[in-house]
């Protein structure tokens, strides 16, 4: 399906305009969600090939800041107890961000794997991953927090940045624990920025999870 898929809009982008992202503060709702009908997948994406209002190219800069090095001091919350505790703190390993030409957001490694061709196998170095990257057709930022072998994987969406904040909401997995989870990302400066992670009760209430404070390693 993706190869075919891939010959029809082939010809469509080459003739679409060179429209770019929504601004960095307010982001438009999205132009492709379109609620779903009667008609398949390539009927609806028909109506969308004849809007003629797609293209492919983010100008979206908002998070080149990221770039670089940086350790993260991490908390933990519980409400009854994990391992005996309601609060716990810990160090993550520094992490590297690197940003490409259409600004989204990879995640570097320094770890290794095995992988197996044809006729051989061999051990590399983990190439980088995409973690954060904006959708051009959905007019949404795009993160996923779910990398490598990590346990953990789904998608988490947002319109964009309000001032220094800007909030992530979606579903995901954790150790095949479904979560409704929401993150919220603070600019503090340059060189730290904070992430506050929220998941739904049973109540439907929020509550805390996990706060994260990354510091820009110099």
């Amino acid at each position: 399906m993706s190869k075919y898929f891939l010959i029809l809009l082939i010809p469509f982008f080459s003739r679409a305009g060179t429209a770019v992202a929504q601004d960095t503060v307010k982001h438009a709702n999205p132009i492709i969600s379109m609620e779903r009908d009667t008609g398949t997948f390539y009927d609806r994406l028909d109506k969308v090939m004849k809007s003629k209002i797609i293209s492919r190219v983010n100008s979206d800069s908002s998070f080149n800041w990221m770039v670089g090095n940086w350790t993260i001091e991490a908390k933990g919350f519980a409400k009854i107890g994990f391992r005996g505790k309601k609060e716990f703190r810990w160090n993550e390993p520094i992490v590297e961000y690197l940003v490409d030409e259409n600004h989204t957001v990879f995640i570097a490694f320094k770890d290794s794997t095995t992988f197996t061709t044809q006729s051989t196998r061999q051990k590399v170095v983990l190439p980088p991953q995409v973690m954060l990257q904006y959708d051009t057709y959905g007019k949404v930022w795009a993160l996923q927090p779910g990398y490598s072998d990590r346990y953990d994987w789904g998608s988490l969406i947002s319109n964009g940045w309000e001032g220094n904040k800007i909030i992530f909401k979606g579903t995901i997995s954790l150790t095949g624990l479904k979560i409704n989870e929401r993150e919220t990302w603070t600019r503090i400066s340059a060189d730290e920025f904070h992430i506050l992670y929220e998941e739904t009760l049973g109540d439907n209430s929020w509550f805390v999870i996990e706060e994260n404070t990354f510091t820009r390693v110099r």
